[in-house]
């Protein structure tokens, strides 16, 4: 017996109904799946550019601190004279300058220098010895009277500027030892004069030295 239209009808609803229910099924699958993981611009195998790493709001200088910020800039005592000027003002010849330093400790106060001498063989060693106030390594920076034991010491006048005070200290007991110490509002100097026992210098030691500090004086500027 042939089936009816509606038996036919029925038949291929149940037919179709499975591949109906396959096709819902994927595109269900395709909706919720993940979307893949995206590549992160600071991940380096995903071909992006690694990130910058973090600075804190404040950066450090590296420059240099100059040494004598804040204080007299001066040049080495041996830059200040020459031999031929030293001579000049001894009437003898003497040997190239010789850098040095040291130090001096009168009362409350001590302080450093850089010195140069100069030396006339077999007569007299002149040493100039350069004083910024930096120096002073205890108490403010002054201009004491030297307190040399067993010497005189009297004042200086008519030293040009910038020159304030001078005082001229010399060693009672031969042989022959003396310091012209010369203040200014910025630095301070000595000429100290030490000759060899037993000679026969010329001229007046105290107004040599003087002349010779008018030289410093001028060379400082």
């Amino acid at each position: 017996m042939r089936p009816s239209s509606g038996q036919a009808l029925v038949v291929l609803l149940l037919l179709a109904a499975p591949a109906l229910a396959s096709c819902g099924d994927s595109d269900n699958t395709t909706d919720d799946a993940a979307p893949p993981p995206s590549s992160s611009p600071s991940d380096p195998e995903s071909g992006g550019s690694p990130s910058a790493p973090e600075t804190s709001g404040t950066s450090e200088s590296s420059g240099t601190t100059d040494a004598t910020s804040g204080g007299t800039a001066l040049p080495a005592a041996c830059e200040v004279i020459t031999a031929e000027e030293v001579g000049a003002a001894f009437a003898v010849s003497f040997g190239p300058g010789s850098p040095g330093g040291g130090g001096t400790s009168e009362g409350d106060l001590e302080w450093q220098s850089e010195d140069c001498s100069f030396e006339a063989e077999d007569l007299l060693e002149v040493e100039l010895a350069l004083t910024a106030p930096e120096d002073f390594t205890a108490g403010e920076f002054q201009c004491p009277k030297p307190t040399a034991i067993a010497s005189t010491v009297t004042p200086v006048e008519g030293l040009p500027a910038p020159a304030t005070q001078a005082w001229w200290d010399r060693d009672d007991a031969p042989p022959l030892e003396a310091t012209l110490r010369v203040c200014t509002d910025a630095y301070n100097f000595e000429v100290q004069l030490e000759y060899e026992d037993g000679v026969d210098f010329q001229g007046d030691p105290q107004q040599q030295a003087t002349a010779l500090a008018g030289v410093v004086l001028a060379n400082l500027g």
